[in-house]
């Protein structure tokens, strides 16, 4: 049997040295508190010794973990196969090391964020695309640690970044319509793990408005399309892909919230040997790049790594004592126009 060596600690360095723990707190974090020869008995010692100084102690000592919490909308599995998320992780991670912060990711653990929350070693929080109920808020606000929303809900009052996704969707909608198509199935992302069953104010629901409101223009209406929730994956996309062929509705295109999903309706596509926009016409939500497909998609490009680094600003301002105005901060957005769209054929 192996045994692990014992850690060498600060207690064993004063005691071989004769000198006290704090001296050799000092030596590490305050060198200028103690003597030139006191200092370079105790890094002599502590080199023979091979001590490895702890970096929790010291961030327990300072009252911060230098961690920010982010909390996943999706379990983990699905957030990390959407690029989206993983645009906005490094957006939040490029200004967090800079600040020589890590960050934590929470996913929802048995639908109870709350618990996470409060135990959750973090300074401050970002939560992405999430309903926040009372026991969060009354979590958080037990915690007293500043908090910034990504793709949040007004009425949660806290402070977030966004895009108009009402406008935005509206001009995604009213695209295709130019096109002529009008024979549409919509995919809206299902809700997030803490939502409540009757939402009025998600990303998905202002969507929808924005998709409405488009399609009464033309005379139209949502409840007459084929209306589907997926959740940001591949492997949705062509759930969902089977799903509207087995409807045996004329669908001529298809409006999705997430270009992933878009990529799983292309690969969908694909496997039963049609092309796009050959078969169908396909918009998507988020502008990504298009290395999961070789179709350039027609997409509403907004600014995820934008997002994750404004929020990530936001949030450090608020850790170092600054008061942020609890509102909306509105990022821009484009729809960029691919291969996936075509003009409808009568």
């Amino acid at each position: 049997m192996v045994m692990k060596a014992k850690r060498v600690t600060m207690l064993d360095i004063a005691k071989t040295c004769g000198v006290s723990k704090a001296s050799v707190s000092f030596a590490f974090n305050d060198p200028k508190k103690i003597k030139r020869e006191t200092y370079e008995k105790i890094m002599e010692t502590a080199r023979e010794l091979e001590y490895i100084p702890n970096p929790m102690a010291k961030r327990f000592s300072e009252g911060k973990s230098y961690t920010i919490g982010f909390l996943l909308p999706q379990k983990l599995d699905v957030s990390l196969n959407n690029p989206y998320t993983i645009e906005v992780l490094k957006g939040i991670g490029e200004l967090a090391e800079k600040r020589g912060y890590t960050i934590n990711l929470i996913p929802p653990l048995h639908s109870s964020i709350a618990e996470a929350v409060k135990f959750a070693a973090v300074d401050g929080i970002i939560t992405m695309g999430i309903s926040i109920d009372e026991n969060i808020k009354d979590a958080l606000r037990r915690r007293r640690i500043p908090v910034v929303s990504i793709d949040g809900r007004e009425k949660d009052g806290l402070i977030s970044v966004n895009i108009d996704d009402e406008k935005a969707a509206y001009e995604q909608m009213s695209y295709v319509l130019r096109k002529g198509h009008r024979e549409i199935a919509v995919i809206a992302l299902g809700k997030d793990e803490y939502g409540m069953e009757t939402e009025e104010d998600t990303t998905s629901s202002r969507r929808l408005r924005g998709y409405e409101r488009a399609l009464k223009e033309y005379g139209l209406s949502l409840s007459r399309t084929l209306l589907f929730t997926a959740e940001p994956t591949l492997e949705e996309g062509k759930r969902v892909f089977d799903a509207i062929m087995k409807a045996g509705k004329n669908v001529t295109c298809i409006v999705s919230m997430a270009d992933v999903i878009c990529y799983g309706l292309i690969k969908g596509a694909w496997g039963k040997g049609l092309t796009i926009p050959s078969a169908y016409s396909i918009i998507g939500f988020d502008g990504l790049n298009n290395a999961l497909s070789e179709v350039r998609l027609t997409s509403i490009k907004q600014p995820a790594s934008e997002k994750g680094e404004k929020a990530t600003e936001l949030l450090f301002s608020l850790l170092d004592g600054n008061d942020e105005k609890e509102c909306v901060h509105y990022v821009e957005y484009e729809l960029t126009e691919g291969e996936s769209v075509k003009e409808r054929d009568y």
